[in-house]
């Protein structure tokens, strides 16, 4: 009998049969006591009486799958005799039973760097009924295209893996209806909230501004030469920088703002420490190379660098010098007018018109 079955159905059983005759013959019909079924006697005109039995109350075969009764056939005779008959209903199943997820919402969190191809979760769902009604098939209801484009779903084992690669920086959350439908036609519906965990896959970026540059090398201390400013895509202690700059150079680097850096004039001290010495000096070094690196705050740490050549331009700070403190000649009292009596010579450090001598 199908689950289904509608109570006052009526099942006929058949009918006894005793070869004695009157009083003594088949008299009625009696059934194992049951909230289930219960007993119709019917008597044909020719006196033979018929069993059937009547459904009473419905069915469910996830409670209870078989029903054993018996049918017992008693005479009038003195002493009564009797006759036994096992009724045994094996009631079928009906698809009176949705799939129901193991969970309402599935909150998941993978790592941006997950490989294509790995599980990211599994949805399942369970059914009560049997057979093709207890099959369940499961398929994405209500996603967005960018997130069918990054996850399958089996839908026989309810395995959802990656199929694309993840990228926080890009989106850093997707939502997803999964729906199970089982054989008969039956759905169950669940959410599916994914977040995608940071991982320190981006190195920093350095972008310079120059502001002087060349920078005469006259210049005050603190002088502003470049702005660099410093950017990395990651969060959290991944995204956070610090930046420094390589070697010994009459430069220094000074935080401005949050990932802001000033590249500016230092101001060294002379060997005594005693007074402030000349920033620069073209005739030391007429170019500097810079190289600056920022290093993120992940773990592994990251690192980005960028280069700026600093062209030193001249200042007239170099008198000129002669090649002596001073010069002795001894002229014969009879030299003649326009002879040469001694050459002098100066040199300056400087370059251009600052250091062209002119004599006097």
């Amino acid at each position: 009998i199908i689950e289904s079955t509608s109570p006052g159905t009526r099942f006929p059983l058949g009918s006894g049969r005793d070869p004695d005759i009157g009083a003594n013959s088949l008299q009625n019909y009696e059934l194992t006591p049951n909230p289930f079924f219960s007993l119709l006697v019917r008597e044909s005109p020719d006196g033979t009486k018929h069993a059937e039995l009547v459904l009473e109350k419905t069915l469910d075969r996830e409670k209870q799958r078989n029903h054993h009764l018996i049918l017992t056939a008693v005479d009038g005779g003195h002493p009564v005799r009797s006759g036994t008959a096992q009724i045994r209903i094996n009631v079928t199943d009906a698809n009176d039973n949705p799939p129901v997820f193991t969970k309402e919402i599935y909150k998941v969190r993978l790592m941006e760097n997950l490989p294509e191809g790995s599980l990211a979760f599994q949805v399942k769902a369970t059914d009560n009924d049997e057979g093709t009604n207890a099959e369940i098939i499961y398929s994405f209801g209500d996603i967005a295209s960018s997130a069918r484009q990054l996850f399958t779903l089996d839908p026989r084992t309810g395995d959802v893996r990656v199929t694309g690669l993840l990228d926080y920086e890009e989106r850093k959350y997707y939502e997803a209806s999964v729906e199970g439908k089982d054989g008969g036609g039956l759905t169950a519906h669940a959410k599916a909230h994914i977040d995608i965990i940071d991982v320190n896959d981006n190195a920093p970026t350095l972008s310079l501004l120059p502001i002087l540059n060349p920078v005469p090398e006259d210049s005050a201390p603190s002088t502003v030469v470049a702005v660099i400013n410093v950017h990395d895509r990651d969060s959290g202690e991944n995204g956070e920088v610090s930046c420094k700059m390589d070697g010994n150079l009459p430069f220094r680097l000074e935080a401005s703002s949050e990932n802001t850096y000033k590249l500016i004039i230092a101001s060294p001290l002379d060997r005594e420490n005693l007074v402030l010495a000349k920033a620069l000096d073209r005739e030391e070094a007429a170019f500097h190379e810079l190289v600056l690196r920022a290093i993120d705050g992940g773990d592994p740490a990251r690192t980005g660098t960028a280069r700026i050549r600093v062209t030193v331009v001249d200042a007239n700070d170099n008198a000129p010098v002669f090649s002596q403190a001073e010069y002795t000649v001894r002229v014969p009292e009879d030299v003649p007018v326009g002879s040469v009596l001694v050459t002098v010579s100066a040199t300056d450090a400087d370059e251009g018109l600052n250091g062209h001598v002119k004599y006097s």
